[in-house]
């Protein structure tokens, strides 16, 4: 309570210059396309798997991408909804698990509780158990240290491949509304989808959790290092920053898109993972959670995912959409402008400086008054944004501004 009524009390009454956070590249890569998207688009064959049976699940292979000029099988979960579809068919997710991930059941089960069906795969040529499988395609092996094999050897070509399948498979599925299908991934699996949504124009919405693009630009020394100069030439830098990196491909991407994250991940920290919202050319909501555990299940846990979802195909009410902050002049208040209904109010902020992981945050209530949100801005503050809840307790965050 200290800290709260501090933060009501001490906003910064001298000028302050509020820079909202802006792309250090103002204009992402042009790409290029790897990827025969005409191909992907077909139906893929489908095998049968007596391996690692879930209760209520299907089982089965679904065809890869070939590699090396041999063909490939993915391991997968699926199932619907219990009942008859609605009118025009099941809407769908695919879901696209993290680094050391697998095939998910109880990710489809939490699909098909909100009315989806749903598939999970293994992307990394494992069964669920963690045994490998025959006709795998390439292990995934640290961030892009494959960079140097032919583009089609790379994991992460096959990766966005089998997605692109996973979608082509349920559009075949006579219980699934084809124009219904979205895609959600955690970590790895959220810049996966990033890329995806640039690729694969057929998906309706796409969630990224915590993984996003501009990873070269990260400020995780850990990941930092598979990039130049230690670990990629020059031009195998501008490979990846043309083929694999998000950041070339959401400027492709039209869908609706949520992105959720935590104010401190480690991984994916809060400039890059802006920017890569902000580089897409469809409408893009935020929902960022102070300190959100990094893991699949809390990944797959908030329903802000699935309200969301309900918006774009069923045409629920959608999450607010919260504007850009400002800092007026003179007040140390800081503001910004709501677009549908705002229960909860909230100022997010820290006072924080350099690497985003270990920046304390802390929050104070912010004022409601018509479509306008507003707080005072605590002393020492060096980055804020908002968090605003519906009366139904859906969380949308605005974009952070930073304070010099």
């Amino acid at each position: 309570m200290k800290i709260v009524r501090q933060a009501l009390v001490a906003a910064v009454l001298l000028p302050l210059l509020a820079v909202p956070a802006r792309p250090a590249e103002t204009k992402p890569m042009a790409r290029v396309m790897v990827w025969d998207r005409p191909a992907l688009n077909q139906t893929p064959k489908v095998y049968p798997a007596a391996e690692c049976p879930a209760p209520g699940m299907r089982a089965f292979f679904f065809e890869g991408a070939d590699y090396k000029g041999k063909p490939t099988k993915v391991f997968a979960y699926y199932a619907d909804p219990e009942g008859q579809p609605p009118a025009g068919g099941w809407p769908a997710a695919v879901c696209v698990h993290g680094g050391g991930g697998t095939a998910f059941p109880e990710w489809v089960k939490m699909w098909n509780t909100f009315g989806y069906a749903a598939i999970s795969m293994d992307l990394e040529g494992h069964l669920p158990n963690g045994q490998a499988h025959d006709q795998a395609g390439p292990a995934r092996t640290n961030w892009f240290s494959d960079i140097s094999f032919l583009d089609r050897e790379q994991w992460f070509y096959h990766a966005v491949a089998d997605v692109v399948r996973a979608q082509s498979l349920l559009r075949s599925f006579p219980e699934i509304n084809p124009n219904k299908i979205g895609a959600t991934g955690i970590s790895w699996g959220g810049t996966i989808v990033s890329t995806v949504a640039g690729v694969d124009p057929r998906f309706a919405f796409v969630v990224p959790v915590y993984g996003c693009g501009y990873i070269h630009e990260s400020d995780n020394e850990g990941i930092a290092q598979w990039f130049r100069p230690k670990n990629m030439t020059p031009a195998q830098f501008l490979d990846y920053r043309t083929k694999w990196d998000p950041s070339a491909h959401l400027p492709h991407a039209k869908m609706p898109m949520l992105w959720v994250n935590g104010s401190n991940d480690g991984t994916f920290p809060m400039d890059i993972f802006q920017r890569s919202a902000l580089a897409m050319s469809g409408p893009h909501t935020l929902c960022i959670r102070l300190r959100m555990i990094h893991s699949h299940g809390p990944g797959w846990k908030p329903r802000e995912i699935y309200a969301f979802a309900d918006s774009v195909v069923r045409g629920e009410i959608p999450l607010p959409v919260v504007g850009r902050p400002e800092l007026e002049a003179g007040t140390g208040r800081v503001r910004c402008q709501v677009k549908g209904q705002a229960a909860q109010a909230t100022l997010c902020y820290t006072t924080g400086a350099g690497k985003w992981q270990p920046r304390p945050w802390e929050s104070a209530p912010g004022a409601i008054k018509g479509n306008e949100v507003s707080a005072a801005l605590p002393k020492g503050t060096t980055a804020a944004f908002f968090n605003v809840k519906d009366d139904r307790g859906w969380l949308v965050s605005s974009e952070y501004l930073e304070v010099k």
